[in-house]
């Protein structure tokens, strides 16, 4: 992922979609990881989540209003709720 890419993510909001039998979007609260993956935390994700689980597709937009950038990313998600994913300087 270049580094265009990154800093919008870092700096602008996600809207996150999946699909499965009830196709869904949401603002995610979210983070760019050091290796490149992205974290999204689970807030409120029912429908997200059962999608995640039916077949794991996503796609992120991301963009820009002042600046007309924006992208869209798709990949395979996986739902992960303990393990050592997160960096040192963001543990709680």
């Amino acid at each position: 992922m270049n580094e265009n890419v990154k800093n919008l993510l870092k700096e602008q909001l996600w809207t996150l979609g999946t699909c499965s039998d009830e196709p869904n979007a949401v603002p995610a609260f979210k983070d760019v990881l050091p290796d490149g993956r992205l974290a999204v935390g689970d807030v409120f994700l029912d429908t997200t989540l059962k999608n995640i689980e039916a077949n794991g597709k996503i796609a992120v937009s991301v963009y820009n209003l002042a600046t007309m950038e924006g992208y869209q990313i798709k990949g395979y998600a996986e739902y992960v709720t303990e393990g050592n994913w997160l960096t040192p300087s963001k543990k709680r």
